[in-house]
Formats: structure tokens, sequence, C-alpha cells
């Protein structure tokens, strides 16, 4: 009897994570460029960007070096896709312009810790959340090092996982696509109102 039930409780915990589910959502603060690709300047020049992120949770920062491949090349394919540059590189390379990115990833570590033992501990019936807002800022220089102008943009991201979310699912995008599009939309986002500045 009591083998029986501790199979059945096995079976149960089995069960519910494999169909715990995860989603995560943006919060749609960030605006999408009124035009894109923005309109050529007359004279296309080349542009470097040095990017750099950092994570910071209850007052302390750190390189959050998992994400740094992610958002270097999100930033590249912005930066390309805009069409306002003759080359876009991520290597220390001269150019005419240089970008400097800074990604800043603002949350909450130990409540999202906290959110997640619960959820965990009730099996994804009681859901996990986290919470935290991502903020682009990119300061534009010219070859001699001369600052143009700084842009700072910014979006916040919720991620939930339950039991529950999993019909759900097949409609979201994964995790990780809205990541990806967030990091995209950032720049995107900045190089609109840098062109619409005439920063190029």
């Amino acid at each position: 009897m009591r083998f029986t039930r501790i199979c059945v409780q096995l079976t149960v915990l089995s069960v519910s994570c494999l169909a715990t589910g995860c989603m995560m959502v943006r919060g749609d603060q960030l605006q999408p460029p009124t035009q894109w690709p923005p309109e050529k300047p007359l004279q296309i020049k080349s542009i470097a960007l040095e990017v750099k992120s950092q994570f910071e949770s209850s007052g302390a920062s750190k390189q959050n070096e998992a994400a740094m491949h992610l958002i270097e090349g999100q930033a590249q394919k912005a930066y390309t896709d805009s069409a306002l540059f003759s080359r876009v590189t991520v290597a220390k390379e001269q150019a005419d312009l240089l970008a400097e990115i800074q990604i800043t990833e603002d949350g909450n570590k130990a409540l999202a810790s906290i959110s997640g033992f619960i959820s965990g501990f009730t099996m994804g019936i009681i859901p996990g959340y986290a919470h935290a807002t991502l903020t682009s800022q990119t300061v534009f220089r010219n070859n001699a090092g001369e600052e143009i102008g700084t842009i700072k943009k910014s979006e916040s991201i919720s991620f939930w996982i339950q039991i529950f979310l999993v019909a759900a699912m097949p409609f979201r995008a994964e995790p990780k696509v809205v990541a990806r599009d967030v990091y995209y939309d950032l720049n995107r986002a900045t190089l609109a109102e840098a062109r619409s500045k005439g920063y190029f």
C-alpha cells in the first residue's frame, strides 16, 4: 500500500514537471519606429559597435556573459538592417563612427528565487514570476572620439512559469525569441531616433 502511494506521488510529480509551461511577455513600453529602415543620410559612413552588458540584482552588478553573444548579434543585425551605414562591425576596427551600447538588465533576483522556489514546491500550481527592465543606452561618437549624442531606450519583460501555461505555450513565442526581439527592437528604436536627430 505504501509502495503504491509512493508510485502515485512520483507519477504526479513527474507529470507536473513535464506539464509545467513557461511564458515571457513584453511590457510594450517601447514604441516601434514609424519608418523602418529610416531614411538614408546623404553621406553613408561606417560604424563600429562596442557592446557591453550588465545585470543588476539587489544592488549588485555583474557582467552577464551568457547573454553577450545574443546582445551583440542583435545589435549588429539592427545596425545592418537599418541600411544607414556602409559597414557595421563589432570588432575593434577603425570606422567613421562609434556606437557605445550599454545594455542593463535590472531585476530583483531575490524575489525571482523565492517565487521560483514556491512554484517548484507546489509543482507549478502556484505560478513563478520574474520581472526585469532592459535598458539600452547608446553613446554615438565620431572618429575623433567626440560625443555626437546619447539615446536611452527601455522595455520591460515578465517571465511566468506554471503548470496551466502549457495550454498557452503553442500560441506564444519562446522566451529566448522574446528576449531576442527586445534586444533587436531596442537598437532599432535607438537608430530611428538618432537618424531623426541628425546624428548621421
